[in-house]
């Protein structure tokens, strides 16, 4: 029997991509997300991949990777496979589709008939596990009266939880805070979207930058949200940058206090957030304040720092000129405070003598 030849006319290093996809599905996504998609179909014939290796490569974060795939898995592109520790072990791409449906990852999941190929994830960064959303009944937080009520009506919630982008939202919420929302969390969020005209993208990363920090509150989260609002910051390239900034900020108060090779902790973002946010002090005023810091106690103090610059707060000190201002009335004020010298007269201007008592009295004796 003869055999077959079998040829093709293209080379073997090149990718296709689905013309459905092209036509479909890219237009409306995320230009971040098509690059990461098109990097992992390029990838499936290749080496083995870990998050932080895609990260790397893609100049991205792993985070971003996360909501990549989650998005693909959410347009059925992508089926997502997970261990009994929640992490992502396997990526599967599924044929595009006229119609696709929102699929819900499942740990054990066996790829259907239309999956195209497999990319396997090794070491990837964990995903914390979440109670499921929807079933349970959340449990009421009241909030303080003194905060601004910035909850919505229950029939809005109501008809933003019909939506499926919301739903999905809801999820990925639950998962970065590792617990079933509770109806102060599905109402603060549902304000981002609503109330601050977040979209669905920015809320995810704000969830995700505030968790990475340690801080799962809602309160902080929604603290970090206004911030945002305030400062017109409406993508996720804005918030990095803000972020970026910020860190940036972080490194110059260290170095100012002369503290290296460490990155800071909570307590000292808390200082310099206070600090730059709270009070609203310049980089300017904040560098003085340290380098008097360090001339006063040979080191980096944050608590004194924060007593210098909780000074010049309650003196309404906003500006260099302010300051000097200060220091001119502490200096004049110093200076009527000194005792003042006598001035030497007739009484006065002769030489003191000292005695030795205890000798006359010796002496007087002996007489």
């Amino acid at each position: 029997m003869d055999s077959l030849h079998l040829h093709k006319q293209w080379p073997s290093d090149v990718t296709l991509v689905p013309n459905l996809f092209l036509d479909k599905y890219m237009l409306r996504a995320n230009g971040e997300f098509v690059k990461i998609y098109m990097y992992l179909l390029r990838s499936i014939q290749g080496e083995k991949l870990s998050l932080s290796m895609l990260a790397d490569r893609m100049s991205c974060t792993e985070g971003d990777i996360l909501r990549a795939v989650r998005y693909w898995e959410k347009e059925g592109l992508l089926l997502l496979d997970f261990d009994h520790n929640q992490k992502l072990t396997g990526i599967s791409f599924l044929s595009p589709k006229a119609s696709p449906k929102p699929h819900t990852p499942s740990p054990a999941h066996t790829p259907e008939p239309d999956v195209m190929q497999e990319a396997a994830v090794s070491q990837p960064a964990q995903i914390p596990s979440a109670g499921a959303f929807g079933d349970d009944k959340p449990v009421k937080e009241p909030a303080p009266a003194s905060e601004p009520d910035h909850s919505l009506t229950s029939e809005k919630v109501s008809e933003l939880k019909k939506n499926e982008d919301i739903i999905q939202l809801l999820y990925i919420a639950e998962q970065y805070l590792g617990r079933p929302l509770t109806l102060t969390d599905t109402n603060k969020i549902l304000y981002f979207y609503e109330g601050l005209k977040f979209d669905l993208e920015l809320i995810e990363f704000l969830i995700e930058h505030c968790v990475s920090k340690n801080h799962k509150s809602i309160r902080y989260i929604e603290k970090v949200a206004l911030s945002w609002a305030e400062q017109g910051i409406s993508t996720v390239t804005a918030a990095k940058e803000e972020i970026s900034q910020y860190t940036r900020t972080y490194f110059t108060i260290f170095k100012a206090l002369g503290i290296q090779n460490r990155n800071p902790v909570k307590s000292e973002t808390e200082f310099m957030d206070r600090w730059t946010k709270d009070w609203g002090f310049s980089m300017e005023l904040v560098l003085e304040a340290c380098r008097r810091t360090v001339l006063q106690t040979g080191s980096g103090s944050f608590p004194y720092t924060d007593k210098i610059l909780e000074e010049w707060h309650s003196k309404k000190v906003h500006h260099m000129t302010d300051l000097e201002t200060l220091d001119a009335g502490h200096k004049a004020k110093t200076v009527r405070q000194m005792p003042r010298k006598t001035k030497p007269n007739r009484f006065t201007d002769y030489p003191h003598r000292d005695y030795d008592f205890d000798q006359i009295k010796k002496s007087m004796f002996q007489a």
